[in-house]
């Protein structure tokens, strides 16, 4: 029995040691981490480093009653690479920089024109820090312009532009949310293209302005859609569920409130490898301003109306989309998906075929009545 004790001892006193040589998880107290709110990236005017960052950083306060005024701070960095931009970035901290919390991604203009897209999102995606949600977007005239832009009203809990595309604050008919996981697929995948938000900046830097958006191909050149076309194409892919359509047509000028959209297209081939584009939209609501006087008996009359400048409006869209390539509504993955592998076009044979397509479009309309007049 002793030797048993002693044998025990003898494990305890080697057993203590070792355990107190073995470290436990790793923590950093919260105050030692810096977080980033957002990510812009610009072409950079040094020689050799076309990268320059700009962070946007959280400035840590104990009471936001005692910091009612938003306080961030801001560095930047040129870079060969975006990876050798954040190192050097992390020197410029005492802190630990935390990409966890960052929400956008702004893309300067310029930088976009390089077509270097493949590039941004290959450094994206590889970081494990960065969240697949955040909101990618385009920055005008430059990225760094539009992190440090800090608008009036802004608190310092959230700052304001997440609410431009978090569906929480306005809900514009005309704004593009476009999530990093999305801009990867649609970049990658053939049969449809990437679409993306623009921020703006009003001349008197009060606030920003965000109702245009740009299509990217791989490889190819960025085109801007104004803000009717942003309108017309968030339609047809069911990203608004309200909006607002004007009618100008014999006489006759009148706004509608459109409280239901229903949209569905697909594409079906015809003789010879021709394409048609069939899309149907269902478009209710109700007359919510106009010009002139207008009568209740008439409404089936202004229903013909909207019916014919809907028509007309998209038709001109798709058209203008098609004839130059751009597909961000995904027509060629609605193809790829009704056709068997070995009876399918080419991606180059596709692509000549898509500019060539015919449109077809019809527009159910369902407008109610013509307002309610006191």
């Amino acid at each position: 029995m002793p030797n048993q004790q002693n044998k025990t001892k003898l494990f305890l006193l080697v057993l203590i040691p070792i355990i107190s040589l073995l470290s436990g998880c790793e923590f950093k107290d919260i105050d030692k981490n810096v977080f980033v709110s957002m990510i812009g990236i610009d072409k950079s005017e040094e020689e050799g480093k076309p990268y320059k960052i700009t962070l946007k950083l959280y400035v840590p306060t104990s009471s936001f009653k005692q910091s009612p005024e938003p306080e961030y701070s801001y560095i930047s960095q040129s870079g060969e690479t975006l990876t050798e931009a954040i190192r050097i970035l992390e020197t410029y901290s005492d802190k630990e920089l935390e990409f966890g919390h960052t929400k956008l991604i702004v893309i300067g203009e310029e930088l976009l024109k390089e077509k270097k897209a493949m590039e941004l999102l290959d450094f994206l995606m590889r970081r494990p820090d960065i969240q697949l949600i955040s909101w990618v977007a385009v920055g005008r005239p430059s990225a760094e312009k539009i992190v440090k832009m800090v608008p009036q009203g802004e608190n310092a809990a959230y700052p304001a532009l997440f609410n431009y595309f978090d569906g929480i604050g306005t809900e514009s008919q005309y704004i593009v949310s476009t999530y990093l996981f999305d801009f990867a697929r649609r970049l990658k995948e053939s049969g449809i293209d990437t679409i993306l938000p623009i921020i703006e900046i009003k001349k008197e830097e009060s606030h920003f302005e965000v109702n245009k958006s740009v299509i990217l191909t791989n490889g190819g050149e960025p085109h801007e859609l104004d803000t009717y076309a942003t309108l017309l194409v968030n339609m047809i892919l069911k990203n608004v569920e309200v909006a607002d359509l004007f009618v100008k047509k014999e006489g006759h000028y009148f706004f509608t409130k459109i409280d239901s959209i229903k949209s569905k297209y697909k594409v079906k081939i015809l003789d010879n490898n021709q394409v048609e584009l069939d899309i149907k939209i269902h478009l209710n609501g109700f007359i919510s301003e106009s010009k002139k006087a207008l009568d209740p008996e008439e409404l089936t009359y202004y229903n013909q109306l909207f019916k014919q400048e809907g028509k007309e409006n998209f038709k001109k869209a798709l058209s203008e989309l098609t004839k130059k390539g751009y597909d961000p509504i995904g027509f060629g993955l609605d193809y790829k998906a009704r056709t068997w592998h070995n009876d399918r076009m080419s991606d180059e044979e596709w692509k000549e075929a898509y500019k060539n397509a015919k449109i077809k479009v019809e527009v159910i309309p369902g407008l109610k009545s013509t307002g309610a007049i006191q």
